[in-house]
C-alpha cells in the first residue's frame, strides 16, 4: 500500500511537472517571436558596430528554438527573455560606439577640408613660384598635384560612405586620409601637418 501511495505520488508530480511545461508553450512561443524580432530589429547595427557580439546572440537564439523542439518549454521560455535582455543591451553599446565614432567623424569632417585648402594653396604658390624651394622640382610637384587629387577623391569616398550609413568605415577612410593629407603637408613644407593646424 506505501508503494503504491508512492507510485502515484510520483506520477502526480510527473503529470504536474508535464501540465506546467505545457502550460509554459504559449508563453515560450511568444518569448521566442519577440526575441527573433528584437534580434532582426538589431541585427544591422550590431553586425556594423559590434561584429564580435552577433554570433553569440545567433547562437543564443539557436539554443532557445531547439529547446522548445524538445519540448523543453520552461527553459526555452527563460532563454528567450534572457535572449531578449541581451539584444537590448547590444543595441545599447552598439547605439554608444556608433555615437563615438559620429564624434569622430565629425571631428575629422570639420578639419580635414580647411587642411585640404591650405595644401591647394601651398601647390598653387609653388606652381606659380619662378623658382621651387631647394629639393623640390617641377616633376616632384606634379606627382604631389597627383597625390592631392589621391586624397579628394578618397575624401569624396569617405564622405558617401558616412551619408550611407557607414560610419565606422567612413571614419577608417577618413583617418587614411587625414594621414596622407599630414604626410603631403611635409612634403610640401608646411609649418605644420593639416591636422595639428586645425587642432
Amino acid at each position: 500500500m506505501r508503494h503504491q501511495r508512492k507510485g502515484i505520488a510520483v506520477l502526480a508530480v510527473a503529470s504536474l511537472a508535464l501540465f506546467a511545461a505545457g502550460c509554459n508553450k504559449g508563453p515560450a512561443e511568444d518569448a521566442l517571436q519577440a526575441a527573433d524580432q528584437a534580434l532582426a530589429a538589431a541585427k544591422a547595427d550590431v553586425e556594423r558596430y559590434l561584429p564580435g557580439q552577433l554570433t553569440p546572440l545567433d547562437d543564443a537564439m539557436a539554443a532557445a528554438r531547439a529547446e522548445f523542439q524538445k519540448g523543453n518549454y520552461t527553459e526555452a521560455l527563460e532563454e528567450a527573455q534572457a535572449l531578449t535582455r541581451k539584444v537590448e543591451e547590444a543595441v545599447a553599446a552598439s547605439t554608444k560606439k556608433k555615437d563615438e565614432l559620429t564624434a569622430v567623424w565629425a571631428e575629422t569632417s570639420a578639419r580635414l577640408p580647411g587642411a585640404v585648402r591650405a595644401i591647394t594653396a601651398r601647390m598653387s604658390a609653388l606652381a606659380a613660384a619662378k623658382s621651387l624651394p631647394t629639393g623640390m622640382t617641377r616633376e616632384l610637384l606634379l606627382n604631389h598635384q597627383k597625390d592631392l587629387d589621391a586624397v579628394t577623391r578618397a575624401w569624396n569616398d569617405a564622405s558617401a560612405a558616412f551619408q550611407d550609413g557607414d560610419v565606422p568605415r567612413a571614419v577608417r577612410m577618413a583617418g587614411d586620409v587625414e594621414a596622407r593629407a599630414d604626410a603631403l603637408a611635409g612634403a610640401l613644407g608646411l609649418t605644420a601637418a593639416p591636422g595639428a593646424v586645425a587642432k
